[in-house]
């Protein structure tokens, strides 16, 4: 039997100065949906999660470099 794994993560910018985590994000080269076009607060980003390892590695030192 294969594991089963989420194929989206939801992320929220905790920033004060930031309203929209989708222009945020890409900003530092890291694509979402914002929230906004699934009917939730812009300040929420829905992260597709099928991708290949290597892409995924990328995407959490590009998130843990952010400040």
């Amino acid at each position: 039997m294969a594991a089963t794994n989420p194929a989206f993560a939801w992320l929220r910018c905790d920033k004060e100065d930031v309203d929209d985590c989708a222009s945020f994000l890409r900003g530092h080269k890291i694509l979402t949906r914002s929230g906004s076009q699934f009917g939730a607060d812009p300040r929420y980003v829905r992260v597709s999660m099928l991708d290949r390892d290597d892409a995924y590695d990328i995407f959490v030192k590009r998130l843990a470099s952010l400040k």
